[in-house]
């Protein structure tokens, strides 16, 4: 790994791409550095989660003795484009094997990443972020030492195969889950929590007492004891459940009873894993944003002759931005064509009241009548509030669907697509396209669950200070061979009993002991609506 400092032709072009992106696009970039990798640290670097540094294990050399042969015997290219960091400040790393051109047209997309973790409303942009993983693997490798061989191989696995757990952004992460000690050292949440005390006890008559809805004497005594009891829990553990956390393992990195060498695996898994969650609910915006100042700023490069191979490039693009069908979205693709479609919706007046309440055809489709409001100014907003689903939800419609290929399929795919006649709008040789109208309820139902189970932590005192977990049913059927394995990862990093709730079965992994009993789960808004109330959400 070198400096961009140390390549003449490289360190010019990094300085034309930032000059057009900082000085005359006005882009809000942090501090970006760039460094440039032969193939096999490329690969590497991919292994590290894309990070320079991280903790001394076999599972990562394996890893790279597979990689190595699958290259040299031609199974996989060597060929990476581009590899990024984000954060303040970001690291972006180049492979030595590409052409000039690319690495320019790397740089420049490079700033469309970094702007969009700057702006969007998720904020996946913190300082120092690449140093923190690097400390907190000295920690690890610290840690291996006194945790002993065997205890850190076997707990390092069963951490590591919870990161599928790792759900920061979910509307039910841990900060809106979890109620903790750490609320009540500010004195304004104390005097919060004095007034609404006042408020309820049962024997207290108030002039809002009197304003309000009569309650009787029972359920504000009820309320008033569900509250202590809450308190209580708080006061005891340091941490109550308030809603169900979908951020399991972020809630064991912080609340397990763990060693320190046990929280330091914790906290490097969690750091490293947690922006993937970042990646799944903004692919389609980030790439795009990424895609549209890549193809800006080439073109100002290639106008002053900065660099050459534009046929070069314009074929790299379209093979970039190669249409694929609704369910393989090509992220680059749908993106960056979303975005310029966006941009031209602007520029001609068609986010407007005015335009959505028109009912003559013929002058819709000829309307251009410009705002005033600065289409870049506008896009900009859309990255500040909104992820993939709102996006699409928001600028997706069924001529776009056909237009971008969404719902253009390839006839080998037909059977296991179980499409059937009435679905096929048209077709040629090669491919089918089907109506466009349920491709776009398809698409945004990917945003409800991944392709993942939903499993949620609803309560932590459950069979005397076990976990109960919950399975939101969306009608598909867990793995079960993998039932058992992974309460025993949970229990070995909670050090208690640990259930699952799962349609009409109870899981349980207890002193070593699995047990699967029947018993019928609640719906899922049961479970919230209990939790909210300050109640148990299930009772055996």
């Amino acid at each position: 790994m070198r400096s961009i400092d140390t390549d003449l032709e490289l360190k010019h072009l990094e300085q034309r791409v930032l000059h057009y992106a900082h000085d005359v696009f006005h882009r809000t970039l942090p501090e970006m550095r760039f460094f440039i990798l032969e193939p096999m640290e490329f690969a590497s670097l991919l292994h590290k989660r894309v990070y320079p540094k991280s903790p001394q294990n076999l599972w990562e050399g394996k890893e790279m003795i597979s990689t190595r042969y699958r290259v040299d015997s031609g199974q996989e290219s060597s060929l990476y484009y581009e590899v990024v960091q984000t954060g303040r400040p970001s690291y972006a790393y180049l492979n030595e094997t590409n052409s000039p051109m690319v690495q320019a047209s790397v740089m420049a997309h490079v700033v469309g990443h970094c702007e969009f973790s700057e702006l969007n409303v998720l904020h996946d942009s913190n300082d120092d972020r690449t140093e923190r993983v690097m400390y907190l693997v000295n920690r690890v490798d610290r840690s291996r030492q006194g945790m002993g061989e065997a205890h850190y191989r076997t707990f390092w696995n069963a951490a590591e195969s919870l990161v599928s757990l790792i759900a920061p952004n979910s509307q039910f992460n841990l900060e809106s889950s979890v109620d903790t000690d750490i609320l009540y050292s500010d004195p304004l949440e104390k005097e919060k929590e004095k007034e609404s005390s006042l408020l309820t006890f049962p024997y207290s008559y108030t002039l809002s007492e009197v304003i309000q809805k009569k309650e009787n004497h029972e359920s504000l005594l009820e309320t008033d004891n569900r509250r202590k009891s809450n308190k209580e829990a708080l006061n005891r553990r340091g941490y109550k459940l308030k809603a169900p956390c979908q951020d399991i393992m972020g809630f064991l990195r912080k609340f397990a009873p763990a060693s320190t060498g046990e929280r330091n695996i914790l906290d490097y898994l969690y750091t490293v894993n947690s922006t993937s969650d970042f990646v799944i609910r903004t692919q389609i915006m980030n790439e795009g944003w990424a895609m549209y100042w890549e193809h800006k700023i080439m073109k100002k490069l290639f106008e002053e002759k900065a660099c050459t191979g534009i046929i070069d490039y314009c074929k790299i693009f379209a093979g970039v931005c190669y249409p694929r069908p609704y369910y393989q979205r090509n992220p680059y693709h749908l993106g960056y064509y979303m975005w310029n479609h966006i941009e031209e919706l602007y520029e001609q007046g068609k986010v407007s009241l005015e335009f959505v309440e028109e009912t003559d055809v013929a002058k819709k489709a000829a309307w251009d009548k410009p705002s005033g409001q600065q289409p870049l100014k506008a896009m900009e907003h859309i990255i500040e509030t909104c992820t993939d689903y709102e996006f699409l939800r928001r600028f997706l419609t069924t001529e776009l669907i056909d237009k971008f290929h969404l719902n253009r399929i390839p006839k080998s795919h037909i059977p296991h697509l179980k499409i059937t006649a009435n679905d096929v709008a048209r077709e040629d040789r090669q491919f089918v396209w089907v109506n466009p109208e349920p491709v776009k309820e398809q698409m945004l139902n990917f945003f409800t669950h991944f392709h993942r189970p939903r499993i949620y932590l609803i309560d932590v005192d459950f069979m005397e200070g076990g976990l109960l977990l919950y399975h939101r049913d969306d009608g598909r059927d867990l793995r079960r061979r993998w039932i058992r394995p992974t309460l025993k990862n949970i229990n070995m990093i909670w050090k208690g009993p640990v259930s699952l709730l799962c349609r009409e079965s109870l899981y349980t992994l207890s002193a070593g002991k699995f047990k699967n009993s029947t018993v019928e789960a609640p719906p899922f808004e049961h479970i919230v609506e209990r939790m909210q109330e300050g109640r148990r959400p299930f009772v055996l």
